[in-house]
């Protein structure tokens, strides 16, 4: 009996050293890609850490007392603010009405939910090239387009106008993140069983109706899920703007997330750098904390 123990006890730890040695690579780069950056650019905020300088030095919360003292930090927050408020809205009411749409069924339903995943697919870089060589003054289609259908006289530069070069960028991450929101929409909307819109349907509900009382409560998680992650994205979003706008015209596109990337690249303060992207990090988790306790008092 002893021997049988020791035997089953031999297999478990042989299961379990070949369990480890499986996901040893993915530990390992997770660590690489993920943890070690995040520790050592949190520890570099507190230096003065600089690509042009090799000395480096402990200053404290110095990094973080200038960042909230500066005013063009400030102004590239608000600019990202009103992206992140501009595009998340755009894409939650687009995500919900086309989510109801792909629901219902129609010829060709398959092809148009397999096509719609193309926009989402394509990278931040290609798609910012496109859009930026489609609102081109000179040879964009939106241009063109806009004169044969008479809205317009003369082209717009719609990237260097200060009103127009913000909902640009917006106009383009919306046709690229709207795919995300509708699928996770369009999952939480397939759980929701028939029997409840029949029953509506008998009590004489319309269809607004139905869809305050029973689709909008039963989506309410998703909706939560979606409106989260756009959000986390939309302030990270570095490659539209970057593709797109260079921050211009005089800032008005300069987002924090372009400001920390000047200030690392072309200042080379990398200390102070590292702060902003933790001031960033700040607002993603303060903003996401804010979406969840809205959830939990809905649901009380």
């Amino acid at each position: 009996m002893e021997s049988r123990f020791k035997h089953f006890f031999n297999i478990e730890a042989s299961k379990n050293k070949l369990a480890f040695l499986l996901i040893l690579p993915t530990v390992i780069a997770v660590f690489g890609i993920l943890i070690y950056p995040l520790v050592y650019s949190f520890v570099l905020s507190f230096t003065d850490a600089s690509l042009i300088v090799s000395d480096l030095n402990f200053v404290g919360f110095k990094n973080y007392i200038k960042a909230f003292k500066d005013s063009v930090l400030g102004y590239s927050f608000l600019v990202t603010l009103r992206y992140v408020i501009l595009t998340v809205f755009v894409k939650l009411v687009l995500g919900i009405v086309i989510s109801l749409a792909l629901k219902e069924k129609f010829i060709g339903r398959g092809l148009v939910r397999a096509m719609m995943i193309i926009p989402w697919a394509t990278p931040f870089v290609v798609s910012g090239t496109i859009w930026r060589w489609m609102l081109n003054p000179n040879v964009g289609v939106i241009n063109l387009i806009l004169k044969k259908m008479g809205v317009i006289s003369a082209s717009i530069n719609w990237l260097s106008n200060k009103n127009l070069a913000l909902p640009a960028v917006v106009l383009a991450d919306v046709w690229q993140g709207t795919p995300f929101f509708i699928i996770i929409i369009l999952a939480g909307l397939q759980t929701i069983p028939e029997d409840l819109y029949e029953a509506a349907v008998v009590d004489g509900a319309g269809s607004l109706r139905k869809f305050i009382s029973i689709t909008l409560p039963l989506i309410k998680f998703p909706i939560l899920v979606v409106t989260i992650l756009g959000t986390i994205f939309a302030i990270n979003q570095f490659d539209l703007f970057y593709i797109m706008t260079r921050g211009g015209p005089a800032d008005y596109t300069r987002v924090a997330t372009l400001y920390d990337w000047q200030t690392a690249f072309k200042s080379f303060n990398t200390s102070y750098a590292s702060a902003i992207s933790y001031l960033i990090l700040g607002l993603s988790l303060v903003i996401t904390i804010i979406y969840i306790r809205i959830l939990a008092k809905g649901e009380r």
